[in-house]
């Protein structure tokens, strides 16, 4: 008996870690991809790095949008899968791709519009407003294709196919890295842009890497196809069920935005040397978030897999050695940049005050890190289980304690800018117990073998 369970927890382990590498990859040029602008655009000045910082706020905006289908999308598709209804789950993603369509067009266009007024709201003031938002205002024109390749990135991973989206962010990364040292110095017949170059070279890019995912998915290679002459038309009853599930994710990932807004504008108090080392510093914890975000997309594919296929026991070995491997990673990611702070800070620039800023949040944001990794991990079987509500409730509690503790700490208690770090490390382990309470309790079971039901049988 110990011996079938020793193994079964050890084939799920296995499962994990052959799912989750290739998204590891993925986002690991995605990070790549936003520290190749930073790079570039940090040979600009501290300005130029802090207008970026401050613009790249707006991304977690569109991630939650993207978000609201996406999740709802992975979390059917894995369990129609697992229900082995393959029909089923061709038809969510093309509720899914319409859907995203019809919410894309006027999101993208309201934030073009009010680019300005949004990078005022976040605390851009001189040439800093000036700057981020003509950045902003080219980024928004690609955030269109954008939304869409959420949803079939998604799409892919929900039946376990996590090399294609690997494949596509490949793409994306590929022409970045070459498009922007061309368009911001103005190499060889190129203009030099500047900080619009950097926009322009991640627009064209996230274009075309839509481009080759859409083609992939209508060609049917991995398992799920796109039949684009069929009628496009809204079905109630699917539109819901995704709506449901999709909506507490896009409002957690809405309240990850403001969170990250809401620091940025107590930060951008102090100064733009303090900002700069924000931006940098958020981007190097990125590196350590692959890893757990990455194995918490393989657990809510997994969980939802098991839960369509009716398993509630091992879909809960599936959650508590995703929550172990994570924190494993995490601690070691913990040491790490503990460890190396200042190296690591000083790669983006020889800036003595940025560095002092980046130093202190780097030696105390990353102690968070192990917490990051029991989120993701239970957050993952939630969502798998199609039991968003959770995660959403933890999220805005963290958004009010982080705000209360960074003015608290920082202001009242005269604690500096040192306040805001560490408002940031004790709001998000405040998090991850409420979560983690949530998940002892076995409530999601329920509403994770309900949630076909609400669907019954798409029809075609």
């Amino acid at each position: 008996m110990q011996n079938t369970i020793q193994k079964s927890y050890f084939n799920i382990f296995k499962q994990l870690t052959i799912l989750s590498w290739p998204i590891i990859l993925a986002f690991s040029m995605q990070v790549g991809y936003n520290i190749i602008d930073i790079f570039w655009v940090g040979k600009l000045g501290a300005t130029a790095i802090a207008a970026v910082s401050l613009a790249g706020n707006v991304f977690f905006i569109i991630l939650a949008v993207g978000q609201i289908l996406g999740s709802g999308t992975i979390a059917l598709v894995a369990q129609f899968y697992g229900a082995k209804q393959i029909d089923n789950a061709n038809n969510i993603i093309r509720q899914s791709l319409l859907l995203v369509s019809i919410i894309a067009l006027p999101v993208c266009i309201s934030g073009f519009i009010f680019a300005k007024q949004i990078m005022f709201l976040l605390g851009g003031q001189a040439d800093v407003l000036i700057i981020s938002t003509s950045y902003l205002r080219i980024i928004f024109i690609g955030f269109f294709f954008q939304l869409i390749s959420f949803t079939i990135n998604y799409a892919f991973r929900g039946i376990g196919d996590m090399k294609t989206p690997m494949k596509i962010m490949l793409v994306a990364t590929i022409i970045n890295l070459i498009l922007d040292p061309l368009l911001i110095f103005g190499l060889g017949f190129f203009p030099r842009l500047e900080v619009q170059g950097a926009a322009i070279a991640t627009v064209i890019a996230k274009c075309v890497s839509f481009l080759f995912g859409f083609i992939i998915l209508i060609r049917g290679r991995s398992g799920i196809k796109l039949n684009i002459f069929k009628k496009w038309y809204l079905k109630t009853k699917v539109i819901k069920t995704i709506l449901s599930v999709g909506i507490p994710v896009g409002i957690s990932y809405g309240l990850m935005a403001f969170s990250n807004m809401a620091v940025f504008r107590i930060v951008s108090s102090f100064s733009e040397y303090a900002l700069a080392a924000l931006g940098i510093g958020i981007r190097i914890l990125q590196l350590a978030s692959l890893p757990v975000v990455s194995i918490g997309i393989a657990t809510t594919t997994l969980a939802g897999q098991s839960l369509g296929a009716r398993d509630i026991k091992k879909t809960m070995q599936i959650g508590n050695i995703s929550m172990l491997f994570s924190t494993a990673i995490t601690i070691s990611f913990g040491i790490i940049f503990v460890t190396n702070a200042k190296f690591l800070v000083s790669i983006f620039t020889q800036n003595p005050q940025v560095i002092n800023y980046g130093l202190q949040f780097m030696q105390i944001v990353s102690l968070y890190l192990v917490f990051i990794g029991i989120t993701m991990s239970l957050t993952g079987v939630f969502r798998g289980a199609g039991d968003t509500l959770p995660p959403m409730f933890a999220g805005l509690f963290k958004l009010a304690l982080l705000i209360a503790l960074a003015i608290l700490f920082s202001q009242n208690l005269g604690m500096g800018i040192t306040g805001v770090w560490w408002a940031i490390f004790i709001s998000y382990s405040i998090e991850t117990i409420i979560i983690t309470i949530w998940y002892a309790s076995g409530k999601w079971h329920k509403k994770g073998l309900g949630l076909l039901d609400n669907i019954n049988t798409v029809h075609k």
